[in-house]
């Protein structure tokens, strides 16, 4: 049996890293704006904003909530291709290795769970392992399952679930408000772990996420399998078309979006649940398809560079903004939840994407897998994994 190793960083497909890195830069900001909108209650929030403020908001939902995070989820099923790949090349059974690899994924997510009630690792984990059971099957068969996931199992989750009461309520939000600014560390634990439960396991929450996410994953999975990615310089009039079908459906949604969030028109839940996927789904298009086109033509510029340091230290960089939001927001830190507005939770964020981004890059110089890239493949190997990089 051959013996198990993990890729060199230059058998990397360099504009995956590169979309990675520029997926993650929109998450940083979508979890920095989630920190404030999401774990105030409407009178704190609205006693920190002014106009500008909620404007960001408005900013946020609209162009960056979920479409970066899909961009991330469609390159994890991608991914998950070039590891099969990888182990067929090696006559490896990729089963259990990859059950162990989203264990450990899994493990990180409660992990981080306990801190942020958002982290997407844990059910990442879960979807990754319902991704083997797709492996064998046709390409076209993985993009009818993928729409399938993305569409129709999460509405009719949402269907089974409609009664049940929403849990983030100014009630609530509240208690949680209060736990989170002045609590300690074991307070932090218990209310996420409170609220993970009622507003997610109870609610079908997370039935309906991990539907959608699986949904993209196998659409990654699908984009592998018709190697969209590979030599992309060749590829010019692909992405162009993309670009050319998703920007008028992107301006759309933007429309349909602000309208909506303005209480301008008003939809019906059942056909407007699928209508802002659809407009997410073609936003993330949009996005990707005219950066790769950028990328084709100014491809070897220092901007992709550190995009792709970026890229390389997802799991790094990610974990990164909790742990910035928690210490500065949170009472186990300097405990300002309730009194940063919004605008300046973005100048923090804007700080963060700078440090991350030289942070990536020398750390890169120096070793070859990011901090907490190494310890997941060790776990996965189950040995030491050699971090620095060979002296020339």
């Amino acid at each position: 049996m051959t013996a198990l190793s993990p890729g060199q960083q230059n058998e990397r497909v360099v504009i995956v890293d590169v979309v990675r890195g520029f997926a993650l830069v929109g998450v940083l900001i979508a979890n920095f704006t989630s920190y404030i909108d999401q774990n105030l209650p409407s009178e704190v929030l609205d006693s920190i904003s002014t106009p500008f403020d909620k404007a960001l908001s408005v900013i946020n939902t609209i162009f960056f909530e979920w479409k970066f995070m899909t961009i991330f989820s469609i390159l994890f099923g991608y991914g998950f291709g070039l590891i099969l790949i990888s182990l067929e090349k090696k006559n490896i059974g990729p089963n259990a290795f990859f059950i162990r690899r989203m264990f450990w994924l899994f493990v990180i997510g409660f992990i981080h769970t306990l801190f942020w009630w958002g982290d997407v690792l844990h059910f990442y984990a879960v979807c990754g392992v319902l991704l083997l059971a797709f492996r064998k099957f046709s390409t076209q068969t993985i993009l009818i399952f993928s729409v399938i996931f993305m569409f129709v199992v999460p509405r009719f989750v949402s269907s089974l679930f409609e009664n049940y009461p929403d849990y983030f309520t100014d009630e609530n939000m509240r208690i949680l408000y209060l736990q989170y600014r002045y609590g300690n560390i074991l307070d932090v634990f218990k209310s996420n772990m409170n609220l993970y439960y009622r507003a997610f396991i109870l609610s079908g929450s997370d039935l309906h996420d991990i539907s959608e996410t699986l949904g993209r994953f196998l659409f990654g999975y699908f984009l592998l399998r018709i190697k969209l990615f590979e030599a992309v310089q060749t590829k010019k009039q692909t992405f162009k078309k993309v670009l050319f079908i998703t920007a008028p459906l992107t301006i759309a949604y933007f429309i349909i979006r602000w309208l909506t969030l303005h209480d301008i028109i008003i939809t019906d839940k059942f056909y407007y649940e699928p209508l802002i996927k659809m407009g997410i789904i073609c936003t993330s298009g949009f996005y990707v398809s005219s950066l790769v086109l950028v990328f084709i033509k100014y491809g070897h510029s220092n901007f992709f560079s550190l995009l792709q340091a970026l890229g390389k230290m997802t799991l790094t960089n990610y974990l990164l903004v909790s742990v910035i939001c928690n210490l500065l927001l949170y009472g186990i830190g300097f405990g300002q939840l309730g009194t940063l507005p919004m605008h300046l939770m973005w100048l923090f964020a804007l700080i963060t994407l700078l440090f991350e981004i030289i942070f990536s890059t020398y750390w890169l110089n120096k070793f070859r897998y990011g901090p907490m890239e190494w310890i997941w493949r060790g776990l996965t190997y189950q040995k030491r994994i050699p971090l620095r990089n060979k002296t020339k």
